[in-house]
């Protein structure tokens, strides 16, 4: 009961930091004065996380506020991402959606070309390592889509079927985890691609790398092993040797999704896995203890009322 009193204090706080971003910085003009007012709430979202103890609240809170709410609020400082659409003033209520949480609202004028997409025919069947990934991250998802319904915005999909992905570039640029993807891409890719397409791949993914590890570190306390950031850059390569040879096989060769025991050690040395059991029992039984002594406590009531 502690630890969801510490995480209301936690949501709390980002309210009121993401309110002064909305009703101060954003009446500064763009640049380093509009950054200057926010690396104090890029502080303090580097903190927050450390006032939980479960994994299960404080692996979300990293993912929401050091990744997707510290780069959001980045961008924002610049006049770019999602906090500063060009179309039309953002509502306070989708400021504070956006910031944080892994919501894209749906574009009225949207293009369904669907040309960039791999042949359906070419499926591969998905890695088990690929179906745990998914079930770990579905109640990132769920939690960005019961946002979006209640205020009532239409989105795009976090994962785009990511498990008809015909190959590494299908997989990384077009079909999981879309909301990182898209920040990393205006964040990372997107400057460093004036030196070539390579080093700009190779830079998105090594910054994912280390997004990765310091997540880990929050979830664990352990030193980073670089295993997962070596993973990362390992597939920005090979995303982009797949985009050379598929410009000189004319698109008939893709590289299979691969290497993904370079993801999962750090976190079975460090723990995760039985941490992460022993609180989601720990959660079944204070459930299942308030569940009973709620029926107890009716029981009681109608017997008394008799």
């Amino acid at each position: 009961m502690e630890e969801l009193w510490q995480f209301i204090k936690v949501c709390s706080l980002v309210f009121i930091a993401l309110s002064y971003c909305y009703f101060v910085p954003s009446r500064i003009p763009k640049g380093k004065f509009r950054l200057i007012c926010v690396i104090p709430i890029l502080y303090l979202f580097i903190i927050l996380p450390w006032n939980l103890d479960t994994n299960l609240l404080r692996g979300p809170t990293t993912l929401y506020l050091v990744w997707l709410g510290n780069f959001n609020l980045l961008l924002f400082s610049f006049g770019k991402g999602p906090l500063c659409p060009k179309d039309r003033q953002i509502s306070f209520s989708n400021f504070l959606a956006l910031a944080c949480l892994p919501i894209k609202i749906k574009q009225t004028s949207k293009n369904n070309n669907n040309s960039s997409l791999e042949s359906p025919s070419e499926i591969s069947k998905p890695p088990l390592h690929f179906t745990i990934k998914v079930s770990v991250l579905a109640i990132l998802t769920i939690v960005g889509v019961t946002t979006a319904k209640l205020l009532n915005l239409k989105t795009e999909p976090v994962f785009n079927e990511p498990y008809m992905s015909a190959s590494l570039q299908d997989f990384w640029g077009r079909r999981w985890n879309l909301m990182v993807t898209n920040i990393l891409r205006v964040a990372v890719y997107q400057p460093v691609r004036k030196w070539g397409q390579l080093p700009a791949l190779i830079s998105t993914f090594f910054v994912s790398g280390v997004m990765h590890e310091i997540i880990f570190f929050y979830l664990m306390g352990v030193n980073p092993t670089w295993e997962v950031t070596t993973f990362f850059v390992l597939h920005g390569f090979c995303v982009g040797l797949e985009n050379k040879l598929k410009k000189l096989v004319k698109g008939r060769w893709r590289l299979p999704l691969m290497v993904f025991w370079l993801y999962f050690p750090p976190l079975i040395k460090g723990g995760f896995d039985e941490k992460i059991r022993g609180e989601i029992v720990a959660c079944f039984d204070y459930f299942s203890m308030q569940t009973t002594h709620l029926a107890m406590m009716l029981v009681i009531n109608k017997h008394k009322s008799l």
